[in-house]
């Protein structure tokens, strides 16, 4: 029979069987600590040794207890034989069947037990398999990890080396920066220094002589419609019987007209007026005048005063003041005018055209100069003309319509005397004009009205004189240096100017001669619309 110690033994052992049969986590024996998959060093690993080999201890104790325990039940037949025989032969096989059913249940107890003891040797090998693959994992999972914290210093190392890199390249890219930002502001000084020199070493001119020619011609055009225009509003002043016509005029005449012509006016308009008007004489003087007029102001340095303003005093009083002041401020006009144009003069005489140009031309751009009060300028003069002349306007709302139109002539007047004083500066050019009296020379000069009376002339003639200009001309000075010191200056004609011979004044005086030659005289058209 079996004995109780032998049972409780093998339900413990069946206990110890299961438990070994079911692992604690799935997939891990339990006998086999769970393995970091990164920081696995050598005593975490020495320790699952150690607990794998008390696990094939404690393996190899349950079967060698086992196997002691299938000895014991082997042994059993063999008495139960013998008991058999023995009872059979002493008692008459009273316990023969019931020893066989317990050698029966032994030998199928011999083969479970048998069974189990395989299917825990495979399931120990499984474990073991197992095992090994887990170790030689966490192996691989330590060297992965060994490898990516090599990788991981040398990157740091790298991170290092290149922010030291990083330091030094931003330190020299300052430096770079400082640099730039002083060779920068060193160059916006050089670059004014160089501004400053070209304005005196540049050559190049803002118009061409051609295109000066051009705008003198084109003043010219403006000054003979205008003249036309007067010539065709103006009439003869009437005036009181017994009144003296020279005596209060004469003097006004000759700053714009000149002595001969205003001499021959104030002795014409001494006379009472044989026809109610002479658009020929009215228009070859006014031409004169306005002549003479922007001949003065195109080569003119400053306009020295500044802009009169406008008081409270009105139009009245503005001209009260001009008139008081006009003596003293027309002086000291010339006398600045003068004083400038002699010191061109001998910076001319002294340095290359290159740099006295550009010295004229920074000087008549900064110089004051101002347009303001030319009209009335203008008018007063043209009014002091018509007083000597004896002339009047048709009507008085005429005289309104002349100053209107006398801004037309103003704005060709400035171009011309900005490009004669400051657009052109390779060459000295300026206004031409012949002074009265002067014997007429068609090298330097051209007769305004001359409608083929010079052909007609015999060489043998005595020159004609001349009474004024009636066109602007256009002249270029040159100066040369001579070896043996000194300058030569040199003129050039680039456009001559017009003038009118006495012989056309007479014959604008006398009426009958005038109408004899009528078609022949050039005589203007205003073109335009009219004010």
């Amino acid at each position: 029979m079996d004995s109780p110690t032998s049972s409780v033994k093998f339900e413990g052992d069946e206990r110890d069987v299961e438990k070994l049969r079911r692992p604690q986590v799935p997939g891990i024996p339990p006998a086999v600590p769970q393995l970091p998959s990164l920081e696995l060093e050598a005593e975490p690993i020495a320790q699952a040794d150690e607990d794998r080999k008390r696990e094939e201890e404690r393996d190899f104790a349950v079967a060698k207890q086992l196997d002691e325990i299938l000895k014991i039940s082997g042994d059993l037949p063999d008495a139960a034989e013998s008991s058999r025989t023995s009872a059979r032969s002493s008692g008459g096989g009273f316990f023969s069947s019931s020893g066989e059913r317990q050698i029966d249940k032994l030998k199928e107890k011999n083969a479970l037990y048998k069974r189990k003891c395989e299917e825990m040797e495979k399931l120990a090998f499984q474990w073991q398999q197992r095992a090994r693959e887990n170790h030689s994992q966490a192996n691989r999972y330590y060297s992965e990890a060994r490898f990516l914290q090599m990788e991981v210093a040398s990157s740091q190392k790298h991170v290092h080396h290149l922010d030291t890199e990083l330091k030094a390249a931003e330190h020299k890219l300052r430096v770079v920066e400082q640099q730039l930002s002083d060779a920068v502001n060193l160059s916006e000084v050089r670059g004014k220094e160089l501004k400053g020199a070209q304005v005196f070493l540049t050559k190049a001119d803002t118009f061409s002589i051609p295109e000066v020619v051009r705008k003198v011609t084109a003043l010219n055009e403006e000054i003979f419609q205008m003249a036309a225009f007067l010539g065709e509003v103006l009439v003869y002043e009437v005036l009181e019987e017994g009144a003296d016509r020279a005596a209060v005029r004469q003097h006004a005449a000759e700053k714009l007209l000149g002595e001969v012509l205003a001499n021959a006016l104030a002795q014409e308009s001494a006379h009472e007026p044989r026809e109610p008007s002479n658009p020929l004489l009215v228009q070859i003087v006014m031409q004169i005048a306005l002549t003479h007029w922007c001949a003065s102001l195109a080569s003119r340095w400053t306009s020295y005063q500044k802009p009169d303003k406008e008081g409270e005093g009105g139009e009245g009083k503005q001209g009260e003041q001009k008139e008081a002041g006009g003596s003293s401020s027309t002086r000291r006009q010339v006398e600045y005018d003068n004083m400038l144009r002699d010191l061109y003069d001998s910076i001319r005489d002294h340095e290359e055209q290159a740099v006295a140009g550009r010295w004229r031309s920074l000087a008549r751009t900064h110089l004051p100069f101002s347009a303001h009060g030319w009209d009335n300028t203008l008018m007063v003069g043209i009014i002091s003309v018509m007083s000597v002349a004896g002339w009047a306007p048709r009507a008085p709302e005429e005289l309104g319509q002349i100053e209107k139109r006398l801004a037309s002539i103003f704005k060709p007047l400035l171009e011309l005397r900005k490009a004669t004083g400051e657009d052109v500066t390779s060459a000295d050019l300026d206004i031409a004009i012949i002074e009265p009296r002067a014997q007429f020379d068609p090298r330097f000069m051209e007769d305004e009205y001359a409608d083929g009376r010079a052909s007609s002339r015999s060489s043998n003639a005595a020159p004609e004189s001349v009474v004024s200009t009636s066109g602007l001309g256009l002249k270029k000075l040159s100066v040369k240096k001579l070896k043996e010191g000194g300058v030569q200056r040199h003129i050039e004609m680039l456009a001559l100017p017009k003038v009118v011979l006495e012989r056309t004044v007479k014959e604008a005086l006398e009426p009958h001669r005038r109408r004899r030659r009528r078609r022949k005289l050039r005589v203007g058209r205003v073109v335009g619309p009219a004010y």
